[in-house]
């Protein structure tokens, strides 16, 4: 008897930690997800000192997530065109998809553009043709076809080329995201964003600081990072975002439900007494003494 109690028991138990494993499973692990970094550095004109070190950081906190990554550093507008094609190719096979780009880049008319390394611009109308087109990651991303996406621009530092420009804006333009995606800017729009003092963008930093916390959607995590980000710079660099995201994504995955529930519950002081307390219960009151007559009236009814 006693040994068919111990079986069921652990039976029990097996079931129990299989559902745990497969929770977790499902949480983030369980998304096939691909991300595309790119950081240039090494420009000839306006070189900066953080994109190869922003995309080592990131690399390393996407892996950790449950990201496979592609990898391009100092690349020419021919190795970003066929990165961003290989990207949008195997991008059909995962569910989400991140790209991240940290640089310089500008807007002309309206059209934000990433810059690669050997830019020969001799005035603003070189820039299409020497450029890179960020629509041109939303398109792939978009034929693709696949359920989420996500878009980090840490691209918003000064223009280089201003000076060869007729009317020239700080910044990145304003873009809208396509259903089911997500756009990040490391600055808001017409605004620079610093390349920081320390070996990270300030940007960066807070993003690879708060990925691994679970139970937080995208929403919160660029809140956290915009916060980070202000206090950092004096509130002169504030991170801005578009969302057409329908469901929510996790970096680091939901958590279990009953780990939440018990943070919160014991952040809470509850009305209810705790189950391991005793509680007091009054004696009943003496009852009061017969006299002699009910006394031997008991004795004939007994």
């Amino acid at each position: 008897m006693k040994t068919a109690i111990s079986l069921r028991l652990l039976c029990a138990f097996f079931v129990a930690a299989m559902s745990i494993m497969l929770l977790s499973a499902n949480d983030c692990l369980a998304q096939k997800r691909l991300a595309l970094l790119i950081g240039n550095s090494a420009y000839k004109n306006g070189p900066l000192k953080n994109p190869v070190n922003d995309v080592a950081a990131m690399n390393s906190a996407l892996k950790r997530v449950g990201f496979d990554v592609m990898v391009l550093k100092n690349a020419d507008r021919n190795a970003i065109g066929r990165a961003i094609d290989k990207f949008g190719s195997q991008l059909k096979n995962y569910d989400v998809g991140l790209f991240y780009f940290s640089g310089h880049g500008l807007q002309v008319n309206g059209i934000n553009y990433l810059c690669p390394l050997g830019m020969k611009l001799q005035g603003q109308s070189d820039v299409p043709y020497e450029a890179i087109d960020a629509g041109k990651v939303l398109a792939k991303m978009e034929d693709a076809g696949n359920r989420m996406n996500v878009v980090i621009l840490d691209a918003c530092r000064n223009n280089p080329f201003k000076r060869s420009f007729r009317s020239a804006r700080n910044g990145l333009a304003q873009m809208d995201a396509p259903t089911g995606s997500f756009i990040a800017f490391a600055t808001s729009p017409g605004k620079v964003a610093y390349d920081g003092k320390g070996r990270n963008s300030p940007y960066v930093t807070h993003m690879i600081g708060n990925m691994n916390r679970k139970g937080v959607t995208i929403e919160k995590f660029f809140k956290q990072v915009r916060r980070g980000v202000m206090k950092d710079t004096g509130k002169k660099q504030v991170p801005w975002e578009s969302s057409s995201m329908v469901g929510d994504f996790y970096f680091a995955g939901k958590g279990s439900a009953s780990s939440s529930s018990s943070s919160s519950s014991a952040s809470q002081p509850s009305s209810q007494p705790a189950s391991n307390q005793q509680q007091y219960t009054p004696p009943p009151p003496p009852k009061p003494k017969k006299n002699k007559d009910e006394q031997i009236m008991d004795m004939i009814l007994n």
